[in-house]
């Protein structure tokens, strides 16, 4: 079923509020004095806007210790990561009639990659093990070592469901979202969280 016009022009003025939040939100958030923490929060947020409105809640800084083995050859390495926890704002249920609007959160959008800055990815030490050992060079091939990066990043998405970074992210969303549309609407507003411990928790639990 098609999207009437009311609906379109209701998800428009949703990026729009969006939108004038973030600028209030980011001089806001310039004008404090900053200091280091693992996990670092941005709300109302919005990236990639040509493509899909997100609203970003989590933003995410972690350094994760790497000990881990591929092909008889073992790896200790530190990695820095960055990435955020956001919400798809266009595919949300909205139901406008009567007098509150019902909004139904979707499920989390997990970005996790390298970071970008100096020594991002530091190998300590690798080491062939096994019987041939002596046989075998200790040096990691690129395929090897990206293998290994993409098992880190599964094991960086399961800790977040289990540190609960997930759950507050959820729940963060959630109040910005109805604060959200509450200026939009100009009525009140309920958000449904159908998986307030994470959409895909089931799985990395």
């Amino acid at each position: 079923m098609k999207e009437n016009k009311n609906t379109k022009l209701n998800r428009k003025l949703i990026i729009l509020a969006a939108i004038a939040a973030v600028i209030l939100v980011v001089a806001i958030y310039f004008s404090l004095p900053s200091y280091k923490k693992t996990i670092e929060v941005g709300k109302g947020r919005i990236a990639n806007i040509e493509t899909m409105a997100q609203l970003c809640v989590i933003d995410l800084y972690n350094e994760v210790p790497i000990l881990d083995t591929i092909n008889d050859k073992v790896m200790f390495a530190i990695q820095k990561q960055r990435g955020s926890v956001s919400f798809d704002l266009e595919n949300m249920h909205i139901d406008a009639d009567g007098d509150t609007v019902k909004v139904t959160l979707s499920p989390e959008i997990i970005d996790i990659y390298e970071a970008t800055e100096d020594n991002s990815w530091e190998v300590i030490d690798t080491k062939a093990i096994g019987t041939l050992a002596l046989l075998k060079s200790d040096k990691f091939t690129d395929e090897e070592e990206n293998a290994l990066k993409a098992n880190i990043r599964e094991k960086t998405c399961k800790q977040l469901y289990h540190n609960g970074t997930i759950k507050r992210a959820r729940a963060e969303a959630a109040e910005n979202l109805r604060s959200l549309m509450e200026k939009v609407y100009r009525k009140p507003v309920k958000v449904t969280d159908p998986t307030p411990l994470g959409a895909r928790y089931e799985e990395y639990k």
